[in-house]
Formats: C-alpha cells, sequence, structure tokens
C-alpha cells in the first residue's frame, strides 16, 4: 500500500513538473511575439488548452461580491466645497482627541486665540482656546500665555501635540482635556 502511494506521488509529481516546463516554453515562446494582438492571441489559446486539460479540481474560491452597475454621476461642484469646509470643520472641532479614523487630507495645525489661560495646582498651564477647545500642558517647560494671545497647537509624532504662541519660537507639549 505504501509503495504503490510512493510510486503514485512521484509519478505526478514528475508529470506536474513535465507539464509546468511545457507550459513556462509556451508562455516564453507567446512572450517573444512582438505584435500585441498576436502575443494576445497567443496567451488566449493557451489559457482555453491549459483551462480544457486541466484534471485537477478547482479550489474552493471565496464568495464573489457582486458590485452594482455604475451609475450616471453628476458633477458637482459647489457641494464638493461645502462637504469639504464642514469637514475641516469638523476636523477641528475633534483635533486632539481619540483617533478613530484618520482622513488623507487631515488637519496638521490649528491657529486660534486664547480666552482664558490658568494654572492647576501643580503649576501647569490649562489654556481654553476661542473654538471651545481646553488644553492642559504636559510637559515642565514654561510659555507666558495670557488671555487674548494669538497661538497654534499642532500635532507631532507618536500623538504628541504642541502649543506656541504666534511670536515666539518655543512651544509646550499638550494634552487635549475638551
Amino acid at each position: 500500500m505504501k509503495t504503490t502511494l510512493i510510486t503514485l506521488g512521484l509519478t505526478l509529481s514528475v508529470i506536474s513538473s513535465a507539464h509546468a516546463h511545457d507550459l513556462a516554453s509556451e508562455l516564453r515562446a507567446c512572450q517573444a511575439k512582438t505584435d500585441s494582438a498576436l502575443r494576445m492571441a497567443c496567451y488566449d489559446q493557451l489559457s482555453t488548452t491549459n483551462s480544457s486539460s486541466q484534471t485537477q479540481a478547482p479550489i474552493a474560491s471565496p464568495p464573489s461580491v457582486q458590485t452594482p452597475p455604475p451609475s450616471a454621476k453628476v458633477p458637482a461642484t459647489k457641494p464638493v466645497a461645502a462637504e469639504n469646509q464642514v469637514s475641516r470643520d469638523t476636523q477641528i472641532k475633534n483635533f486632539g482627541l481619540a483617533k478613530v479614523i484618520e482622513p488623507e487630507d487631515k488637519v496638521q495645525k490649528v491657529s486660534t486665540s486664547v480666552t482664558d489661560a490658568s494654572k492647576d495646582p501643580y503649576g501647569k498651564l490649562i489654556v481654553t482656546l476661542e473654538n471651545g477647545q481646553v488644553w492642559r500642558q504636559t510637559s515642565n517647560s514654561t510659555l507666558r500665555i495670557k488671555t487674548g494671545d494669538q497661538i497654534y497647537v499642532e500635532e507631532g509624532m507618536l500623538g504628541a501635540y504642541f502649543l506656541s504662541k504666534e511670536s515666539s519660537n518655543k512651544r509646550i507639549r499638550v494634552k487635549r482635556s475638551k
């Protein structure tokens, strides 16, 4: 029993390798043709010959997904611009909050003015912005901020956010709390 299985396995491997070698040489012959129509006809003939002479059972393929037929699309210019503005406003509103989905054209920097600047019991800044966002300082560096200052918050690497004054090159690391 074992010898027949081994013999059968060796025979099939020799046949399949010979068939693969034959197929490779036929593909090279098709590839060597310079005329694109003749080359395509050669490939088509080769594929129909191989599919009709194929003796293996087909491998189960995943269920195909049916796509709906393409519908006529009407170009919209103003709604797209309005949609982009709504998207930008939403991005500014969510800037600094936990990330759920990253849009392709995300906001990198938010510029606004300070409506309130105070310190917590540990001496860290708590900055309330004109757009309603509240940012808390997490670093130990110092930055003098008062109400009415023009500031910007930008995203750094690895989820870090930095707050800086427009008129200064110093910045502090912050975390959004509201």
